[in-house]
């Protein structure tokens, strides 16, 4: 019963880990701050922004339903083990995930493109827009795709039942939301907090976080490399 219990809080406490991972992004937080300094309105669209990370998030979880053993063993008509595929993906996904880490701490130092956040400063006025751009830049994440294939593979060892699988996912983009949830509520509960979400932001968008999401890639990727090939996972 208590290893039961230490298995469901260890679940949670990694999924919202992971989704907090996928959805920080300091051109969206400094989007957000931009969308909630405008009224009328400020509220409906920082929900916007919220929506569009988590639709992102879930985007990425669907996207990598590719690396279902069981799909592909389908289509090998039984030849193929299920087991075997997973640790084949799991080994692919990790040998690429350090590649792609070792890239970004290789170019942590790249002059810091605004283009973006230019370009998120004329959607303002354009919900689709915001909400499309929102999405996209979840998907596009430096450690969103390693965030997400981690929650995949967390889903599959937690449960073979499709509806909590998805009970997961669904979990896992409310995390990946949740502080652009938090700050269109709490500017607008509370007005006075603005001034501290603009000095957070100005910290946020001085600082450097590629070296962050390097190390967190290359750790993703040696994880599941280690995991494959010591059959960590226990099942595929």
């Amino acid at each position: 019963m208590l290893h039961a219990a230490v298995l469901v809080v260890g679940t949670l406490v990694s999924l919202v880990l992971l989704g907090l991972a996928t959805g920080f992004s300091p051109t969206l937080i400094a989007l957000q701050v931009a969308v909630l300094a405008r009224s009328p309105g400020s509220l409906r669209r920082g929900l916007i922004v919220a929506g569009g990370v988590a639709t992102g998030a879930l985007i990425l979880t669907l996207l990598l339903q590719v690396t279902n053993p069981d799909a592909w063993e389908r289509l090998f008509s039984g030849r193929v083990r299920s087991l075997l595929l997973q640790r084949a993906f799991d080994l692919t996904a990790g040998v690429l995930f350090v590649i792609a880490g070792l890239w970004v701490l290789r170019n942590r130092h790249a002059t810091v493109d605004h283009t973006a956040v230019r370009t998120a400063s004329r959607l303002l006025d354009r919900p689709r827009s915001l909400f499309g751009f929102s999405a996209a830049n979840t998907v596009i994440g430096v450690s969103a795709a390693a965030s997400a294939y981690l929650v995949v593979r967390l889903a599959r060892e937690a449960s073979s039942a499709g509806i909590l699988q998805v009970l997961v996912y669904v979990g896992f983009a409310m995390a990946a939301a949740l502080p652009y949830l938090l700050m269109a509520w709490g500017t607008e509960r509370f007005p006075i907090l603005s001034r501290a979400v603009d000095r957070m932001t100005g910290w946020i968008r001085s600082r450097s976080w590629r070296t962050v999401g390097g190390v967190l890639l290359v750790a993703v990727g040696g994880l599941l490399v280690v995991a494959s090939l010591t059959r960590y996972f226990g099942r595929g």
